[in-house]
């Protein structure tokens, strides 16, 4: 039974609520595990939703990060997942300014990341959730002008 479990297709479902007042554009990512050829969202307008299916590789998990330019503004906004094969799912997010360091966000992932994570800075909020049980979970992630 665990077998045919693990031979079930794993991926994770993301939804990215754009609340910031500006137009996102994506700036890159970077894909650790899974499929390297998934389509990510391009452009989220504000108050539009961009949805994406990241499937994990066959002997793997989906573990991804995606990093959106909030445009007329120069940050960007980083939302990044861990769903690997047999350990539970966490997130992570943050605003940065300047250069997209993947090696120290996948850093942030494994070392802080969580099933919820929330990141104020530059006059923005940024949250994200991830059901940590779920074989195939939902990530939502949302950004808004800081209250």
């Amino acid at each position: 039974m665990a077998m045919a479990q693990q031979q079930r297709q794993k991926h994770t479902e993301g939804y990215l609520r754009n609340d910031s007042q500006h137009t996102l554009a994506l700036k890159s990512s970077k894909v650790w595990e899974g499929d390297q050829r998934t389509k990510f969202p391009e452009t989220i307008l504000f108050r539009d939703v961009g949805e994406f299916t990241h499937d994990a590789g066959p002997n793997d998990g989906s573990v991804a990060g995606l990093a959106y330019q909030i445009a007329d503004d120069g940050k960007k906004w980083i939302v990044a997942w861990s769903n690997p094969r047999g350990e539970d799912s966490k997130v992570y997010t943050d605003i940065v300014d300047g250069y997209i360091d993947w090696v120290q966000i996948k850093k942030e992932l494994d070392d802080r990341g969580e099933p919820s994570y929330e990141a104020v800075r530059f006059g923005y909020r940024a949250a994200v959730v991830i059901d940590p049980k779920a074989c195939s979970p939902v990530m939502t992630a949302t950004i808004e002008p800081r209250i």
